[in-house]
């Protein structure tokens, strides 16, 4: 080196980490792209990655979050909340319904349960008369048989 060379030594190089907090972008992401080619490393240490600031913005273009951004984010989100409130509130309207309308079946099946109930009772009591009936007259010849002869020919 001559005595009128300068070496020029830029002590604003950035880690991998300074760089990625500086842009906004996650590590894995600076990280693929100095693999990749696509962004330059000013040189590499065994403590890590010596990144020019320029270099980095120039990939990575830092991330800004402007108040309009946020808004904007807010107001989707909160659509996002209304919509998913008023499908909540239909779900909630039909499970409504539904249970009326299982109640009124319940209902309408226990009123057909207890008219059946009501008819077999009814058809339980006609056999007992029936059969009463039924035994009445046929112990009636049974008693003509017993009856003497005379009284069969003189129809007693």
């Amino acid at each position: 080196m001559e005595t009128g060379d300068y070496i020029m030594v830029n002590t604003m190089y950035l880690t991998l980490g300074q760089a990625a907090e500086m842009c906004g972008w996650s590590k894995g992401s600076l990280s693929k792209a100095i693999k990749s080619g696509q962004m330059s490393v000013y040189a590499k240490t065994p403590a890590g990655f010596q990144l020019d600031p320029a270099e980095v913005l120039r990939v990575f273009p830092k991330k800004t979050e402007t108040h309009t951004n946020k808004q904007s984010e807010t107001q989707r989100n909160h659509t996002g909340n209304s919509a998913l409130q008023g499908e909540v509130e239909a779900l909630r309207q039909q499970v409504t319904t539904a249970d009326l309308e299982r109640a009124r079946e319940r209902e309408q099946l226990t009123d057909r349960i207890d008219s059946l109930q009501r008819m077999l009772d009814d058809e339980k009591s006609e056999r007992r008369q029936l059969t009463a009936l039924l035994t009445e007259q046929s112990q009636k010849p049974v008693e003509q048989l017993r009856k003497g002869v005379w009284a069969r020919m003189l129809r007693r």
